[in-house]
Parts: structure tokens; C-alpha cells; sequence
């Protein structure tokens, strides 16, 4: 009979006195082990401590790791064990396969939206509410708000331009003004409201309380009160503007727009608009690294390649690059895949910015070529907003605000870089260097 003791000691044997004895609780640790091998499977390979601290310094550390150890690894961080898994397949083989075992983390609403956030749900309350926001999200016409949109980005890029001398091009300005232009374009699109009116005025105040600097992951006294106004606002917007057409309207229309729901749009707003700004850094970034291509967007009329225009493959290539990096989930029970155990409790990283990296799916994947967009992507190489049933609904609105955002930058104003260098690992992402910013001459009108 293979006893605890025993089962502890071919541990040893195998090699595991190290990851034993690691800032993981011993018992913990042995007792994953020891489930794993009572059913005839093991833990993944691979470094059991410090690779989430290398990772926040060494950008490539889990993509050297998976070349040597292989596409499925282990790490330790936080007192919890971590599970990596490199590849879009199979990334979208574990969720197909395990989904209802594996719960997204990300910021718990349950305290002031009746199911809580969309990411977090499972099965049939996951499906019913994800359904009816795609319908109305299919419906949008954001090329019709392409005039709003374009506004939003000019008259703010100007705003900043005018004071930018005399601020020094502020780094922090200028993050200040990607921000107003991402909340504004996100509560147009979304909500419907516009520029100008009281409505669009409140909304950008709540959000600025919701999140004034940052996305704020617990939810304080202070995020219940900016929600609660935000909450009644768009309320009190549906019942006086019932004409209106958005995502908004179209779900208070068909009956939608529940707590729940309603909590959702929020959330997505403004976890949405904190994503977009660190977007439009990036695409700054690259625009005045790579002046050529950018005189190429300002020169382009219509499209090329898969009926995509040089600005969308840039806006592409730059999510490729740099702004999607992974999913997270939360294994809810005991999971076996590839031959692995996965334990519960478990944190598992489907590592997507190491996915878009990989040489095969990617010929030079650091060299930063937007044509190479021109050929269909394969969903198995390329996948920016997520795999299968939890990708972001807002996908296309985010990549639609990309184009808007860089063609009313390139074609509108002369940029330099200022400050610029080495990107470093922010509080949730990887960013471009802390003091990059850009000085901004107006040459031309709004297109």
C-alpha cells in the first residue's frame, strides 16, 4: 500500500526537497503532490518560486521558461501556486474543456451588482447575460459616430497641445488627456451620451470619482458612492431620452437592463477606459518611433491587404505587441490536462502576450511590422480580447477607438517623442517608459 510517508518520500526522490521546503506551505504543497500522484498524473515542471517576481523585471521570463521546460509550467507567488500555460490552443483546449471548473479573477461586484461581474460568472447565468449584450453590441454603428469620436480626440489632443510648452510636455498631462479621451469616447459609444450635454458632463465626473488615476480593484466607500451616481444617472437617461439609440438603450428597450446588467455596462466602462488609455500610450509610441509608417496612415485612402487599412494593422500589431498579455482563472476543484494536475485553489495564467511571441505563429515577433496583418489570423495565433465565450464584448469598439484615436493623432499634429525608453511592468501591465510623452503641434484641421 503506498502510504502518505511513502508517497512523501519518493517526492524526495524525484527532486522536490527544494520545492518542499519553499515559501509555500509545506503541507499545501506535499498534498498537491500527493494527489496528483494518486492519480496517476503530476505537478507541471518548472521554476517553484520567484518567476512572478523575474517576470515584473525580465519581460520574456515565462517565454524562456516555456521553451526550456515545455508549453505548461508551475511557479509559486504569493503563497499560492501558479500554473502557466503558453499557446492559444491550448489556452482554448483548457477552457473548452474545463470552463465550469475554472472561475475568472478579476474585481469582485457581488456587493453592489446582484451577480456580479460578467468575467466572474459561470454556466447558464454567464450565457444569459453575455447573450443579450452581444445582441445589442452587434448593433452598434460606430462608424455612424465616427464625426463624435474624431471631436472627442481633436479638441482634447489640442487642449493639450496649447498648454504643453508651458507644462514642459508633461508625462502626466499628457496621461490626463489620454484618459479624458478614452472615457469620453467609451461613454458616447456605450451610453449614447454626447459632448456637451449635462448628461455626458455628469458621467465623466462619476467616473473620475469611480477610478480617478487608476482602476481600483476593491471596491471602497468611495467607488459605492461614485457608482451609486453613475447608477442613477444613466436611470434617470433612459427614462428622458427614450429615443436614443445605443447599447444602452437597446437593452433598457428589449427589457435588458437589470441591476445586474446595468452594473456590468458600468464596470466594463470604466475597466474599458483605463485598458484604452494604456492603448492609445502605446500607439503614441510607436507613432513617433516609426514617423515613416505614420506618414504612410496620413497619406492612406481606403484599405489594403483583408479589407484592413495601414491605421487598423497598426492598431493590431500594437495589441500584439504589447497590451494583451493574459487571462487569469481560478481553478475551482481538482483538474487534469495534458497529463498534468492542475490542484484546486490553483491560479492559472493563459499567458497571451507569450502566445503572440511565439516564433511560429509569428516570424520576427519583436520586430513591430503592422503589414504583417494583411493575411487572415487564425484565432489559434491571434486572439487581443480574449478566447472563446469570455472575449471582451467591446472588442471591436476598442479597436474601432484605436483607429480613431491614431488617425486623428498622425494626421492632425506633428509628434516628437519626449522622455522616451525601456517599458516597465506597471501595477497591472507592462507600460511604456514612466516619463514618455510626446510634444504636440496642430498642423491641419480635423479630417
Amino acid at each position: 500500500m503506498l502510504t502518505r510517508d511513502k508517497l512523501i518520500g519518493v517526492l524526495k526522490l524525484r527532486g522536490l526537497r527544494r520545492e518542499v521546503r519553499s515559501r509555500l506551505p509545506h503541507q499545501l504543497l506535499v498534498q498537491a503532490h500527493i494527489r496528483a500522484l494518486m492519480k496517476g498524473h503530476r505537478l507541471p515542471p518548472g521554476m517553484i518560486a520567484g518567476l512572478d517576481d523575474r517576470q515584473r523585471s525580465e519581460r520574456t521570463a515565462m517565454l524562456d521558461l516555456s521553451r526550456r521546460v515545455g508549453p505548461i509550467f508551475k511557479a509559486v507567488a504569493h503563497d499560492r501556486l501558479l500554473v502557466y500555460v503558453v499557446g492559444l490552443p491550448l489556452g482554448r483546449r483548457l477552457l473548452r474543456d474545463h470552463g465550469d471548473s475554472l472561475q475568472g479573477m478579476t474585481v469582485q461586484l457581488e456587493s453592489i451588482v446582484p451577480e456580479g461581474f460578467m468575467r466572474a460568472m459561470q454556466g447558464d447565468v454567464h450565457r444569459q447575460y453575455r447573450r443579450s449584450l452581444m445582441r445589442a453590441v452587434v448593433g452598434e454603428d460606430v462608424a455612424a459616430q465616427k464625426n463624435m469620436l474624431q471631436s472627442i480626440v481633436d479638441q482634447r489632443l489640442r487642449r493639450y497641445a496649447a498648454v504643453g510648452e508651458e507644462l514642459g510636455w508633461s508625462a502626466a498631462e499628457y496621461r490626463a488627456a489620454l484618459g479624458d479621451i478614452a472615457t469620453g469616447m467609451l461613454i458616447g459609444t456605450v451610453f449614447g451620451a454626447r459632448p456637451g450635454t449635462s448628461v455626458f458632463d455628469q458621467l465623466v465626473a462619476g467616473f473620475q470619482a469611480l477610478g480617478p488615476n487608476r482602476f481600483e480593484w476593491t471596491i471602497g466607500e468611495e467607488q459605492r458612492r461614485a457608482f451609486a451616481t453613475i447608477r442613477a444617472g444613466l436611470q434617470e437617461y433612459c427614462r428622458t431620452e427614450p429615443g436614443s439609440s445605443s447599447i444602452l438603450q437597446r437593452l433598457d428597450h428589449a427589457g435588458q437592463l437589470d441591476e445586474t446588467m446595468l452594473g456590468n455596462l458600468i464596470y466594463m466602462v470604466e475597466m474599458g477606459r483605463h485598458d484604452t488609455r494604456g492603448l492609445f500610450r502605446w500607439l503614441t509610441k510607436y507613432a513617433a518611433e516609426y514617423p515613416e509608417i505614420a506618414e504612410r496612415i496620413d497619406r492612406e485612402d481606403g484599405t489594403t491587404g483583408e479589407g484592413k487599412s495601414l491605421a487598423e494593422m497598426f492598431v493590431l500589431e500594437t495589441l500584439r505587441s504589447d497590451q494583451s498579455e493574459a487571462l487569469i482563472r481560478l481553478a475551482r476543484q481538482d483538474i487534469e490536462f495534458e497529463g498534468f494536475s492542475i490542484p484546486k485553489n490553483t491560479v492559472v495564467r493563459i499567458c497571451m502576450w507569450e502566445s503572440h511571441h511565439d516564433e511560429v505563429a509569428f516570424p520576427e515577433p519583436f520586430r513591430f511590422r503592422p503589414e504583417r496583418f494583411q493575411e487572415p489570423m487564425d484565432p489559434d495565433r491571434f486572439a487581443p480580447f480574449g478566447l472563446d465565450q469570455h472575449q471582451c464584448p467591446f472588442g471591436n469598439i476598442a479597436l474601432t477607438n484605436g483607429v480613431t484615436f491614431l488617425n486623428t493623432l498622425v494626421r492632425v499634429f506633428e509628434l516628437t517623442a519626449i522622455n522616451d525608453g525601456p517599458p516597465i511592468r506597471g501595477r497591472d501591465l507592462w507600460e511604456p517608459a514612466p516619463g514618455f510623452s510626446v510634444r504636440l503641434k496642430p498642423h491641419r484641421e480635423m479630417i
